[in-house]
């Protein structure tokens, strides 16, 4: 996602925030889906999304670089999360459980075809990164059994792929250091 994307994204999402974190839905669409070439297609309101285009925005500035728009974006998320708490956590945990499902998926794929599944990893390996970031939304602990299989996936990982450069744009890997996130500085062994 670039960077006009996150922008775009959190300018859809704000107004929406408060009546999803109340809602039901985990996945909540946004706009208008795009229909034109090099139109901007603005993903699902998730809390990992959000957390996501957030960070990767942040990523983008220094701290004395921060724009005044940047700085009301993080404190209205802030004063929503804290606000309803518990609907936040509870929709993290949700999220998070669809994001290793959907991971998992993925990297079945790529070990069954790692040629035909390679040019996919800089797209889904957000999951993976989402869902380190939704592990600290989350009130309580993660299940035992979902933190063994991320484990498990992070070392099939491991053997599907090569310490490589950082998968995403130049300008957003100051939020996501390599000792942290390390799976985006990897590349797919054919």
């Amino acid at each position: 996602m670039a960077f006009e994307n996150d922008w775009a994204f959190l300018r859809e999402a704000l107004p929406e925030l408060q009546n999803y974190i109340l809602s039901n839905d985990v996945y909540r669409p946004l706009g208008q889906p795009a229909r034109m070439p090099g139109s901007v297609q603005i993903p699902q309101l998730t809390i990992g999304n959000l957390l996501l285009s957030q960070a990767r925005l942040a990523g983008r500035y220094s701290p004395e670089e921060r724009t005044a728009e940047l700085v009301e974006v993080d404190r209205r998320i802030e004063a929503e999360r804290s606000a309803w708490r518990s609907n936040w956590a509870k929709k993290a945990g949700r999220e998070y459980t669809s994001r290793l499902n959907l991971w998992n998926q993925y990297l079945r794929e790529l070990r069954s075809d790692p040629r035909a599944h390679a040019s996919a990893y800089a797209t889904e390996v957000r999951h993976r990164t989402i869902l380190r970031m939704l592990a600290a939304e989350i009130l309580g602990e993660i299940a035992n059994s979902e933190v063994e299989q991320l484990t498990l996936l992070d070392k099939i990982l491991e053997g599907l792929t090569q310490p490589g450069p950082f998968v995403w744009e130049t300008g957003v890997e100051r939020a996501f250091p390599n000792d942290g996130f390390w799976y985006l500085y990897r590349t797919v062994r054919k």
